[in-house]
């Protein structure tokens, strides 16, 4: 039913008129100036109301519904005025909802919590992400990362709120799969540890799909059965990487061998395809070789975790030509190599696509290009490249802690750029992080 108005403005009783139920502003805020100025000179602007009636929680024939006006209509309360000037129309349930979402959003009086419970109130009744931006003015894409927000823990999100945390970490969490795992990162949200928590978060993620993939196709070759030393290890798979038609190729004439009775037995993130019994005994194991190994391959995993945060900052960074002298000082404090630079990698820190004709990146006009406009980004990437490069590990060969003062190095480069540290990585640098602690 379309929006009409019933009559001309007129004055109603206070007393039968309330709050809508589903207004999106759930908080009229601070009203008390606005009341010293309807008993000082009456409410001028007058309400937008309908009757009462089925789905209103008050249901009373003489009673109505204020649609726009919820801020005047607590103050007049507040102020003693019995009556209010008032435009009483008709609206369905859905017209009700998007013209007092609209008029918040207006006088942006809505926060995005409160935006994203008023677009779902309006998908509930029957839009569309697409109505709904053509009505509100607002992207699809907005509407859908706002109803999205919901699917948080409402108690962190305002707390996040509180740490004025960005929408674009907010849709950064989105490509956390798991709601619980979402609301978990929310709450290093707005501090240094946000990347390093969403980063862990999603290469688990990545882990999780990639196994599960392996593991799926295998499933239906070989049957799991639990360590056994004294069965040959055929082949040693390791699940860190997608699965190709030639990992598929080479499993199947394995799993079709009928000389062996093939089994499977998994670990994190590997698996042994173990065939028939061995024809020497194996040699006793060292349980202290197979703590270490798996001690430095726990670190391993973590420094390649802080590894990749520090390429996002410098693939991310916002050029600064005031960043100069900083770059061409790390370049002697890091022995940067500019020699030896890896073209492809060295090309995607700068965001160029490499050529496919044998070019090399600095004789492409968008290198020359980026040189003239952005020289300390250029800089910034090939200190980066060239220290990534090196050995940047915090273990030992026994996988204990060890002091790395090239990175130390490197970290106080990027602090001097914005770059700021997570918990994480300090405790990694320090040696008191949990990858080092003994099984």
């Amino acid at each position: 039913m379309s929006v009409h108005e019933i009559r001309s403005t007129s004055d109603y009783p206070v007393k039968l008129i309330y709050p809508h139920p589903q207004n999106p502003r759930r908080d009229v805020g601070d009203i008390s100036e606005l009341t010293e100025s309807i008993k000082a000179h009456g409410l001028f602007q007058p309400l937008t109301i309908i009757k009462d009636g089925p789905g209103l929680p008050h249901e009373d024939d003489d009673g109505y519904t204020v649609i726009i006006g919820h801020r005047r209509l607590a103050a007049a309360k507040a102020a003693g005025l019995e009556y209010v000037p008032c435009i009483l129309v008709e609206m369905d349930e859905r017209e009700q909802i998007a013209t007092m979402l609209l008029e918040n959003m207006q006088r942006q009086d809505l926060t995005v919590w409160e935006q994203a419970k008023g677009f779902q109130l309006m998908l509930d009744l029957g839009e569309t992400e697409a109505t709904i931006a053509e009505k509100t003015g607002f992207s699809k894409a907005t509407v859908k990362h706002r109803v999205k927000l919901l699917e948080l823990d409402p108690d962190e999100f305002r707390k996040s709120q509180e740490r004025q945390v960005t929408l674009s970490d907010y849709i950064k969490l989105e490509k956390i799969e798991d709601k619980e795992q979402r609301s978990k990162v929310l709450k290093s949200a707005g501090t240094s540890n946000f990347n390093w928590e969403l980063e862990s978060c999603l290469r688990h993620q990545r882990q999780e799909k990639i196994t599960k993939e392996w593991l799926d196709f295998i499933d239906d070759l070989f049957f799991e059965f639990d360590y056994d030393r004294n069965r040959e290890i055929v082949k040693t798979v390791y699940m860190t990487r997608k699965m190709t038609d030639e990992d598929r190729k080479e499993l199947r004439e394995l799993a079709e061998d009928e000389e062996n009775d093939y089994c499977y037995t998994k670990g994190d993130t590997y698996l042994y395809i173990m065939g028939k019994e061995r024809s020497e005994p194996l040699p006793d194991y060292d349980e202290e070789r197979r703590k270490r190994e798996e001690r430095v391959r726990r670190i391993r995993k973590v420094e390649a975790q802080a590894a990749d945060l520090r390429r996002q900052f410098v693939k991310n960074y916002t050029p600064d030509k005031k960043n100069l002298p900083v770059l061409v000082k790390a370049l002697f404090t890091l022995e940067a190599d500019v020699y030896d630079l890896g073209e492809e990698t060295f090309a995607e820190m700068l965001g160029i696509a490499v050529s496919e004709d044998e070019v090399y990146i600095t004789d492409m006009p968008e290198f020359d290009e980026l040189l003239r406009k952005c020289p300390d980004k250029v800089l910034l990437a090939v200190c980066s490249v060239s220290t990534e490069d090196c050995n940047l590990a915090v273990h030992d060969w026994y996988g204990r802690p060890e002091e790395n003062q090239r990175l130390n190095d490197w970290y106080a480069v990027l602090a001097e750029l914005g770059y700021s540290l997570s918990d994480g990585e300090k405790a990694l640098l320090d040696g008191t992080h949990e990858c080092f602690k003994e099984e």
